[in-house]
């Protein structure tokens, strides 16, 4: 019984050591998976580690990137895909490479890794050690934004190479709200790029939007990326139509410039018969808005005044109780952009209006994209004609209604064929 007993502790044992190195993991105990070791432990210096291990609290499936788990995991320093195994409770990460000596890595395993019923965990995990003696305290800090959208990018790419060395490339993603951190960088110069990847291959592709910056680090340094595609074309006209009889709205097919100045004499209008129509000024939909938008308020402004000591004699004051104030302070606020959007849309307004059953040349001079690269374009409207009134439906003169019932002729009665008594 005992020789038994050793033979199946044997037997044990060496199951656990054909494991990735990582022991069987102990029950669930979240939702989700969580990291709870890593080999070496965070923050751990003078290592060289064969392989970095990472181990959940539970079994974790491939789900994550259509079941590339390497597109998971981000290496910082990168050198290419990162090399990355999945057994049960754990993954083991290596570089594409070899690690290099003497250089602090970050290991990112970004939200998404899931367990065996799929459900992903809403957390990443950053684990940070060196094969040096130190570990840098540079940080890098700043928004990834769309600038065309106006808005914070998610998922994009924010690399930091320098350019002593453009081996040495620190790379991160950005989270839900376009922010991004890349730490553990040694002080020096760097030239950062963002880019929206279509294909996550971590490098920039035609066509893909992306924006850069050279960034000094002692410390800490932030920078914000505008990103957008580097069209070399000029803006052209896509659309024209007629807003109102005065106003002609015109749709580009890339954005413009912001700040860049547009003048009544960008813009003009011919007629068919060569006639010109004087342009009064060009504003962007947004300027149109705002100007809309100021006018509203002066008139409740006006409004409000003299209806004010009304209210205040039929309203009571309401005193605000503090116990029932929204506490705000937990909220994180959305990422602002600081740059002013582009604008795809403008309003050309005429100082006479449009003649209906016209065909105009609208051309526009000197309008320059997100490039700065200048152009012009020239694309007809046609303002359609006058609808024709109904004749049977108009009123007649006087403000008499026509009667236009349809008369049934009477019949007189057929005589009867029964004789007379």
């Amino acid at each position: 019984m005992r020789h038994a007993l050793i033979l199946v502790g044997a037997a044990a044992l060496a199951a656990a050591c054909a494991s990735p190195g990582l022991p069987p993991g102990g029950p669930t105990l979240s939702a989700f998976p969580r990291v709870i070791a890593t080999r070496p432990d965070s923050d751990a210096v003078n290592v060289t580690p064969d392989k970095v291990l990472i181990r959940y609290d539970d079994v974790i499936g491939e789900q994550a990137n259509g079941g590339e788990l390497n597109r998971n995991v981000l290496i910082s320093p990168w050198d290419g895909e990162p090399r990355v195994e999945w057994r049960r409770t754990g993954m083991t990460v290596r570089p594409r490479g070899r690690w290099r000596t003497n250089t602090a890595y970050t290991i990112t395993v970004l939200p998404g890794i899931g367990d065996l019923r799929g459900t992903p965990s809403p957390f990443g995990y950053v684990l940070r050690f060196s094969t040096g003696a130190t570990i840098p305290t540079g940080v890098l800090r700043g928004v990834a934004f769309d600038w065309a959208g106006n808005r914070a990018l998610p998922k994009a790419t924010v690399l930091a190479i320098d350019p002593r060395d453009t081996t040495l490339v620190y790379l991160t993603v950005t989270d839900s709200g376009g922010r991004f951190e890349l730490a553990a960088i040694p002080p020096g110069r760097y030239l950062v790029r963002g880019i929206e990847e279509s294909t996550p291959n971590r490098q920039l592709d035609p066509r893909e939007p992306w924006d850069s910056a050279t960034v000094t680090i002692t410390d800490s340094a932030r920078t914000d990326l505008y990103l957008f595609v580097h069209d070399t074309m000029p803006a052209r006209i896509s659309e024209l139509r007629q807003n109102d009889s005065v106003t002609i709205a015109i749709v580009m097919d890339k954005p413009l410039l912001p700040g860049a100045p547009i003048q009544p004499g960008s813009a003009r209008v011919v007629a068919a018969d060569s006639s010109v129509l004087p342009v009064v000024s060009i504003v962007t939909t947004a300027e149109d808005r705002a100007e809309r938008a100021r006018a509203d308020s002066l008139q409740r402004a006006r409004d409000t005044t003299t209806r004010r000591a009304v209210d205040e004699l039929a309203v009571p004051r309401r005193t605000i109780d503090p116990t029932r104030r929204r506490d705000t302070a937990a909220v994180v606020p959305a990422a602002v952009p600081t740059r002013p959007p582009p604008a795809t849309e403008l309003l050309i307004r005429l100082q006479s209006p449009l003649k209906p059953g016209t065909t105009y040349r609208v051309t526009l001079n000197g309008l320059r994209n997100l490039l700065g690269v200048e152009g012009s374009s020239t694309r007809l409207l046609v303002v359609p004609r006058a609808e024709v009134p109904d004749s049977l439906r108009t009123s007649p003169p006087g403000g008499a209604r026509r009667d236009t019932t349809a008369r049934i002729p009477v019949r007189p009665p057929a005589p009867s064929a029964r004789p007379p008594r």
